[in-house]
């Protein structure tokens, strides 16, 4: 084999490399924190299945609708010694305020360790409403990791997209992340007792709510029939 044809197959291979690793840190230099809910078309967290009172304490694997598996290794075990909530009860977080009545959720329950999302069929972006115990534990955080568990993007969300709620009682804010043009196989989220809440108050979409109240749908009625009485009388 000559030399001039080795180094033309070296070439190649070092080229071909090149274009993959520029092709790779493009996908994730698009990759960004999702900071609201505004335009979010899903995937989503479905925990219907359990709405049923208890913390159902867990380290899973749980699946969950939409091709979701749910698995837990929280600091200690957690508080309970037997893993991650993923349902309903009274959930402190500190200065943040608290969890509970109709509200479900997943905790990590502890304020170190993690929970996992995983995805049957890689995605692009997920996003879920979150709320964190402040100042107990590790900071709260969320990463997307690929198929080998290697972790693709961090953010640190008591830095880039902290979540104030003092003394609140089920509320959240929305955090997420979009790789843009890249996917990932896996949500890790920990940190800071850090919850995803499914529904609170039995609302399962949150705080956003656009259907008019009785009384916005009474004055717009009277005012359509104010404009078709103006439009009769002057025929």
């Amino acid at each position: 084999m000559s030399k001039e044809f080795t180094m033309t197959m070296t070439m190649k291979i070092l080229k071909s490399a090149f274009a993959g690793l520029i092709l790779s840190v493009t996908g994730f230099a698009n990759a960004t924190l999702i900071l609201t809910d505004v335009g979010y078309t899903g995937p989503g967290l479905d925990l219907t299945a359990y709405q049923n009172g208890s913390y159902n304490f867990t380290f899973g694997p749980e699946v969950l609708p939409g091709g979701i598996t749910f698995t837990a290794a929280p600091g200690g075990g957690g508080n309970s010694g037997q893993g991650s909530v993923i349902g309903q009860g009274g959930y402190g977080l500190g200065a943040n305020g608290s969890f509970g009545g109709a509200a479900v959720y997943i905790g990590v329950d502890s304020g170190t360790g993690y929970a996992d999302l995983t995805f049957d069929t890689e995605v692009s972006f997920f996003g879920a409403y979150m709320n964190y115990a402040p100042d107990f534990g590790d900071n709260a955080f969320i990463s997307a990791l690929d198929e080998f568990d290697n972790i693709i993007e961090t953010w640190d969300l008591t830095v880039s997209g902290p979540i104030s709620t003092p003394g609140g009682f089920n509320e959240f804010e929305f955090r997420g992340i979009d790789l843009g043009n890249s996917t990932f196989k896996t949500l890790r989220f920990g940190g800071n007792y850090l919850l995803l809440a499914a529904t609170a108050d039995g609302n399962p979409d949150g705080r956003n709510n656009d259907i008019p109240e009785p009384s916005t749908l009474a004055i717009f009625a009277l005012g359509i029939i104010g404009l078709a009485s103006r439009r009769f009388t002057k025929q």
